[in-house]
């Protein structure tokens, strides 16, 4: 959206005054010397399209009084809500990537924790409970075989039986010999193998959780942006004021910046008029005026100076016994109008008249 600063009227009247210089004064035209000619100006607002599509629905027609915030046209978004469906199941599907992920890592992280202790169990050797524990184990275990021995010979039992309780022993001595002498090599270089292939797999585990957020986050910010296109669909008005001009219709294809409609704020109205350096001193900020219009002979309207600008607009050559052959130059000087009515319009032709 662009403010124009300027209207059309009123740099048509620039441009005649580059040539008559101040000659729109009264003084000049043999009028009253208290009386300035200048041109309506308002507060214009375009209202531009920041997506391309076709327009769906226009909301007002011109010459139409329209609040702010009010809708001015509807741009088709079928093809960007199928663009954001898909966007969200991208989204979904990184998500349950992330989640199955950081349970596989979660898992492994597990499975690292038991192979280290596994492997510094081999390196380290039992500790010294646990032998205590193994020989308790094997001092039962070579009792039961004597105890059983002496009634096998008696013939209380039978040989199975104490086979059962040799194997018994047997396995309780291989434990207490393999806690006293500690893993073989080969034990160890397997817990060790272990360790590294879970380490692996933990990292590899989080670098799928890296990828899988990297893809949730792209999936994200494209939803994000579907989103504003959807919001930018709906074309409102900035400001408060009348459709002055449509310049699109429905089911017509529109570019990115391409001109809606333009919004006149009537309540926000003024006219400039340009001033010679020697008439200059007439007025002062703040000051009330009348100005009348051609449109409305019988009636007066109220003004108020609002702007005396710090720098010429321009110079005017014109010699004379009071300033020789130096140029005079003219002012702009912006009067604000009451346009409570709503009378008055852009571009219409304004009498300033000083009150004193």
């Amino acid at each position: 959206m662009t403010n124009k600063k300027i209207h059309f009227w009123a740099f048509v009247l620039s441009v005649m005054l580059l040539f008559s210089g101040c000659a729109a004064q009264g003084e000049e035209a043999g009028k009253n010397p208290n009386e300035f000619q200048g041109t309506i100006e308002a507060e214009e607002v375009d209202i531009n399209a920041k997506i391309p599509g076709r327009i769906e629905e226009i909301k007002v027609e011109e010459g139409q009084e329209i609040q702010e915030g009010d809708i001015i046209a509807l741009i088709d978004i079928k093809d960007i809500l199928a663009k954001k469906e898909g966007l969200v199941a991208q989204a979904n599907a990184a998500k349950a990537g992330i989640e199955a992920a950081e349970a596989q890592y979660d898992a492994a992280l597990g499975q690292l924790a038991a192979a280290q202790a596994t492997l510094e169990k081999a390196v380290n050797g039992a500790r010294s409970q646990e032998i205590a524990k193994a020989q308790a184990n094997y001092d039962i275990m070579k009792k039961n075989y004597e105890r059983v021995k002496a009634l096998y010979e008696e013939g209380a039992v039978s040989k199975a039986q104490l086979d059962e309780i040799e194997t018994k022993m047997n396995v309780a001595l291989q434990d207490l010999n393999l806690a006293k002498e500690g893993a073989r090599q080969e034990d160890i270089d397997a817990a060790r193998a272990q360790v590294q292939a879970v380490s692996g797999t933990a990292a590899a585990a989080q670098s799928n959780i890296a990828a899988a957020r990297e893809k949730y986050q792209q999936a994200l910010a494209g939803v994000q942006e579907v989103d504003t296109y959807i919001e930018d669909a709906t074309i409102k008005s900035p400001l408060s004021g009348l459709v002055t001009m449509l310049n699109v219709s429905k089911g017509e294809l529109v570019s990115s910046g391409m001109s809606i409609a333009t919004i006149t704020n009537l309540q926000n109205i003024w006219v400039e008029i340009q001033v010679k350096e020697t008439e200059l001193s007439k007025f002062k900020e703040g000051q009330e005026v009348n100005v009348r219009v051609p449109a409305y002979k019988d009636q007066t309207f109220k003004g108020k100076v609002v702007r005396i600008n710090k720098k010429p607009d321009f110079a005017v050559k014109k010699a004379s016994n009071e300033n020789g052959e130096f140029d005079l130059v003219c002012y702009g000087i912006k009067i604000k109008l009451d346009n409570s009515k709503q009378l008055l319009r852009p571009g219409m032709t304004a009498f300033v008249q000083l009150t004193q």
